[in-house]
């Protein structure tokens, strides 16, 4: 029996299928889940998803932001602020959004708790966005 796998982000549900296996970045490091996975509750940390979908033979790719994952009766739901395939990121924006967040955490006594963690969240989504698809394209050239 596959895994259901959802994932919810304030969009809506952007990717549903019934999948052999998921691997997620986790706060930990990376986590992998098989059908039969012990319920579990953690957190997602901006980076890369992989997934088998049933009766394909290829993985599927996706970055994803920050969130919280949960597994039960074979049911996977990542809810996040991200999720996006490689052809919809900019890598422009991305490089521009990741200048202006390091920009903005130069004058860190300027900033507020809330502010800095905001630009560190953004910092890192931006990072997870650039590498991805900087592996993307070591991936289509190999």
């Amino acid at each position: 029996m596959p895994l259901s796998l959802e994932i919810i982000t304030p969009i809506g549900v952007v990717y549903s299928s019934a999948v052999e296996y998921v691997y997620i970045p986790g706060a930990e490091g990376e986590l992998g889940f098989l059908p039969g996975h012990e319920p579990l509750m953690t957190t997602l940390v901006p980076g890369e998803l992989r997934c088998k979908v049933v009766d394909s033979p290829h993985e599927e790719f996706l970055v994803v932001g920050s969130g919280f994952v949960k597994i039960a009766n074979d049911k996977l739901a990542i809810v996040t602020d991200l999720a996006l395939d490689d052809s919809q990121i900019d890598e422009q924006s991305a490089e521009k959004a990741m200048a202006a967040a390091q920009e903005a955490l130069k004058n860190q006594s300027a900033l507020s708790k809330e502010e800095h963690a905001r630009f560190e969240a953004q910092l890192a989504k931006q990072i997870a966005l650039l590498n991805f698809k900087k592996k993307k394209h070591t991936r289509r050239n190999s």
